[in-house]
């Protein structure tokens, strides 16, 4: 199983590049600024598999990264929708394509072409969307991360700064990459992204970003169905960009509609609004301040919401609990009329936040689309968590006051 999920350790495959077909391009074939037409859409993805996802995966030994990029190719650029896709493979250096419909045009004139560049670098992310910006003016963006995922980094180059030297690109430093470019739609094809610190993050962080894409769970190799969310686009180039995160979402929900394959069973991505998040999370705040006035009353049921909230595959271990479940199982546990009042209006906020959620079968009802993090015991919190808006705007603090009062063995 290769999931894109936590980073353990890395296998090292040596994997020989039987790359599709390749046409160059230097910057004298490119057309005039001035002549460049403006498409509708952007299309890009930050395709990292300087990592154990090059690989081949599957009953049928399907080679991850030609396949992506053949279902790219099924389909191809238009004047409406152009993709690029910058690579970073365990062999040979990194390579900014334009996709075509059957083949892919190398981007010669990209400084970091044909280097083997550090992915991990938020310059290398700041780069790209330059050189991409200049060469496709578009209305729209969709910016898509491809690779290892987590709370804390949205991809991992396992030689980054050098040979044998691995670096991931937070997510703090995948904001401060895109400070001053509109993104519409920001997508992490990858584990565990789907965290409301991590929407809230970005939501807080002054980029212009509209939709996230992420899935709180771990996912499966075969990621999103690149032809067809690609054709989708294609198809109907005036779609907004609330459109095109939904569309996401029930594209990968038709692929994995059928038998899933090997870690699929346990599977979700969601579509989540960013500026929805901020109301959401504020509802959220005023709820816990109202619980922590006197938290030894709800030590108990804030105990078996936690519990009720744990889903499958993983996170347990990472500390994570759905947040919808657990603030519907504590409005109706709650002793207080205020927070079960307080507790219906975050349902309703976050009814408005999630616009599209894909589950499997295993999933449903466990999983709505964003992930908490509440660990059983003080100690389990990750160190990074500190740095995030979610964590010190009340959420560590009233985590704690829980913990005082439930005790070290984990009772109320």
């Amino acid at each position: 199983m290769i999931a894109r999920g936590v980073a353990a350790a890395l296998v090292m495959f040596v994997l020989s590049v039987s790359m599709v077909s390749v046409q160059g391009s230097t910057a004298s074939d490119e057309a005039p600024a001035e002549d460049v037409q403006t498409a509708q859409w952007r299309f890009l993805i930050y395709l990292v598999a300087d990592n154990n996802l090059d690989v081949k995966a599957g009953r049928f030994h399907v080679p991850v990264v030609e396949d992506d990029f053949q279902e790219l190719m099924s389909v191809g650029s238009t004047d409406q929708v152009v993709c690029y896709v910058l690579v970073d493979r365990w062999e040979g250096p990194a390579n900014l394509f334009k996709i075509h419909a059957g083949s892919m045009e190398e981007m010669t004139d990209f400084p970091l072409n044909g280097i083997e560049v550090n992915m991990g670098d938020p310059a290398t992310l700041t780069s790209y969307i330059e050189y991409t910006y200049d060469a496709t003016p578009a209305e729209h963006t969709v910016l898509m991360f491809w690779d290892h995922g987590s709370q804390d980094y949205v991809c991992w180059d396992d030689n980054g700064p050098e040979t044998g030297v691995g670096d991931a690109l937070t997510h703090h430093e995948a904001i401060s990459a895109l400070q001053g470019y509109k993104v519409d739609v920001i997508g992490a094809d990858e584990c565990l992204v789907g965290q409301i610190e991590v929407a809230y993050e970005y939501a807080k962080s002054g980029v212009d970003i509209d939709f996230l894409l992420a899935s709180q769970t771990y996912t499966g190799w075969r990621g999103y169905p690149y032809d067809q969310v690609f054709a989708e686009m294609v198809k109907n180039p005036y779609m907004t960009p609330r459109e095109c995160a939904a569309m996401f979402i029930e594209q990968v929900d038709i692929l994995l509609s059928e038998t899933p394959i090997m870690s699929e069973v346990v599977n979700c991505h969601a579509a989540i609004d960013l500026a929805m998040t901020l109301t959401l999370v504020e509802s959220f705040q005023g709820m816990t301040a109202l619980v922590q006035e006197d938290m030894a009353r709800f030590v108990q049921a804030l105990a078996n919401a936690r519990g009720t909230s744990e889903y499958q595959y993983g996170s347990g271990e990472a500390g994570l609990i759905d947040f919808r479940n657990f603030v519907e199982t504590l409005m109706e546990l709650s002793p207080s009329e205020d927070v079960s009042a307080a507790c219906g209006q975050v349902l309703a906020d976050f009814d408005q936040t999630i616009v599209a959620l894909q589950d499997t079968h295993v999933l449903e009802g466990f999983v709505n689309g964003l992930g908490l993090t509440f660990p059983q015991h003080e100690f389990e919190l990750p160190e990074y968590y500190p740095s995030y808006g979610f964590g010190n705007e009340g959420w560590i603090d009233f985590l704690e006051s829980f913990w005082t009062l439930r005790g070290p063995g984990g009772s109320a």
